[in-house]
């Protein structure tokens, strides 16, 4: 195969790979918490192409893994006692089906036992690992910047708020959570704002950009490929006719 059928293949691979990215951020720009993806690129030097009438080889661009952007979204005030926000570093600690797992995503509610939940039925967990319950008649309970929550005055628990060393290598789970990746968890730095969610960090304008240039670049790639194909397959002609 020549080198610009290869070119034009691989571009269109990685390009393919950068629009599912760019469409999954762009599915989330209203997602509470949710944290932008981008494609990590590298050359690949191993074995270049070579050009006859360049003195350059050719090198091709590969995939080497998905970047996260873990930098804190907008936080927007809500009034509602169970919508919860971290203001800096740190994750909510909520129970997966294997252990705990965490996440940014605080739109929180009371199930029919009173336990505090994520929105799809996640037990929120406190400092200790064990879930938080209230009563769903009761007073309304005030959640300090510290994660302390307290009823009437009294101290009754604390949000289990954590971090890591290097939050950009938590493994994303789905469902807006996240495993620890093999880190240990630390308390962390950030403080916990009652009647507040953080929104996503996507920026619309950003990925839509990003959506149109990829669209036009896999063109031009496709156009590569045709053009190659149809070169070979009039120099196949020419050859048999010969």
């Amino acid at each position: 195969m020549d080198n610009s059928m290869l070119l034009g293949l691989q571009a269109q691979r990685v390009l393919q790979r950068r629009l599912e990215i760019s469409a999954s951020n762009m599915a989330n720009v209203t997602t509470t918490g949710f944290k932008a993806d981008s494609l990590v690129l590298a050359e690949y030097a191993r074995d270049p192409a070579r050009s006859d009438d360049q003195p350059n080889d050719i090198r091709f661009v590969r995939d080497i893994g998905v970047a996260r952007d873990m930098r804190q979204g907008e936080i927007r005030l809500t009034g509602n006692t169970f919508d919860l926000a971290i203001e800096g570093d740190g994750f909510f600690t909520v129970q997966g089906a294997a252990g705990p797992v965490y996440t940014r995503d605080g739109a929180f509610t009371l199930n029919g036992s009173g336990q505090l939940v994520t929105s799809d039925g996640r037990p929120v967990l406190s400092q200790g690992g064990t879930p938080l319950v209230f009563d769903p008649q009761g007073d309304q309970p005030t959640i300090g910047r510290d994660g302390t929550v307290r009823l009437a005055g009294t101290d009754v628990g604390r949000l289990g708020v954590v971090s890591f060393a290097n939050p950009a290598a938590l493994v994303k789970l789905g469902d807006n959570t996240w495993s620890a990746g093999g880190q240990a968890s630390a308390p962390a730095d950030g403080e916990v704002i009652q009647g507040a969610l953080e929104d996503s960090n996507v920026i619309a304008v950003v990925e839509l950009t990003n959506l149109i240039q990829i669209s036009r670049a896999y063109e031009s790639a496709a156009r590569i490929v045709r053009g190659a194909d149809e070169l070979r397959q009039r120099a196949l002609d020419r050859l048999g006719r010969a």
